[in-house]
């Protein structure tokens, strides 16, 4: 690899500046906030009214404690890393028990609406029924991996009377933080991956071939290569599978949590499985999603989730929940 760099060095450098690019039109953008505010709602115990509102749905469904439900909600809401993070986090503070933590890891690694609908549906496909449908399996491969996983449960609950919470300026502060780390970690996996991708397209490899090696890689230049070029249900596998870069990205959580690569890995394979099967299904109710073609833009930059009506309501309600947390009785100078 050193090697071919040296010898060919423009093909790595042009993939750096496509993953420069991705990152500051799409990740950056979409994941920081969503991964700031996220680490205060698991820090701070906002949204503890929402999870014990949803507190028998999430035990009949998934068997988890209460504060498993923020993890499931904002990884079908905030994109891959952010329903791992949550987990992680909560695992860390006590909230949840391993083997919780552990089923979690399973079915809350997503891809956001924003990412699914609008980048993929709108701006790659040119398609919005297509977006919507690519996201609703999504969903449903979610709530079903989450359904099975629950007769893995050991009937552990965690000891949720000696955890106390951070004290809620600290916990900003600290979620600013944890975010940056996060994006830092993210960016560097998605920029190596990045790279990679430069090289094998200097290979001038068979199409076959060089679709199935970028969709393994990196999930959004994945989709940008293969739409046109595959069906939507092969689409929606590269998307519930995820690539090895959101794999590489979420493996400081789910190593955290004590997951084992091998487990997490066959989670992905059956996510991807189940995002294909129930495209292929919902195709068959709504063929629409193929057939009806809606120009979004002449532009292919993806869109990050920030510039979306509904991420951009779902990041305001975020907010109002945080500035209900934040104690306005002390003095700050």
């Amino acid at each position: 690899m050193i090697t071919f760099i040296l010898l060919n060095p423009k093909s790595a450098s042009d993939g750096i500046k496509n993953g420069i690019t991705l990152l500051l039109s799409t990740v950056i953008p979409s994941l920081f906030p969503f991964l700031v505010i996220a680490s205060y709602i698991a820090s701070a115990d906002s949204f503890k009214i929402l999870s014990k509102f949803f507190e028998r749905t999430t035990f009949l469904i998934f068997k988890i404690s209460p504060d498993g439900f923020i993890p499931i909600l904002m990884g079908l809401l905030g994109g891959y890393p952010v329903g791992a993070k949550i987990t992680s986090d909560l695992y860390k503070s006590g909230r949840l028990t391993q083997n919780e933590a552990e089923r979690l890891m399973y079915f809350t690694v997503n891809s956001g609406p924003a990412f699914t609908i609008t980048a993929v549906g709108l701006s790659m496909l040119n398609n919005y029924y297509s977006g919507l449908i690519l996201y609703f399996s999504n969903i449903l491969t979610a709530v079903t991996l989450g359904f099975l996983c629950r007769f893995l449960s050991d009937n552990t609950h965690p000891n949720t009377q000696e955890i106390k919470l951070k004290d809620k300026a600290y916990a900003f502060i600290n979620s600013v933080s944890s975010g940056s780390n996060a994006i830092i970690n993210i960016s560097a996996w998605v920029l190596t991956f990045a790279c990679l991708s430069g090289i094998i397209e200097s290979f001038n490899l068979e199409r076959d071939i060089n679709l199935f090696l970028n969709a393994i890689f990196e999930v959004t230049n994945g989709c940008k290569i293969c739409c046109g070029n595959t069906s939507l249900p092969v689409i929606s596998a590269i998307l519930g599978f995820g690539g090895l870069s959101v794999i590489c990205q979420v493996s400081p959580y789910f190593t955290c949590c004590k997951v084992k690569f091998r487990n997490f890995l066959v989670s992905r394979i059956l996510n991807a499985s189940l995002c294909a099967f129930y495209t292929y299904g919902l195709l068959k109710i709504f063929p629409q999603a193929e057939e009806t073609a809606i120009i979004y833009s002449n532009k292919t930059t993806a869109f990050g989730i920030t510039y979306t009506m509904g991420a951009a309501l779902i990041l305001i309600i975020m907010c109002i929940f945080f500035i209900l947390q934040v104690d306005n009785r002390k003095k700050v100078c």
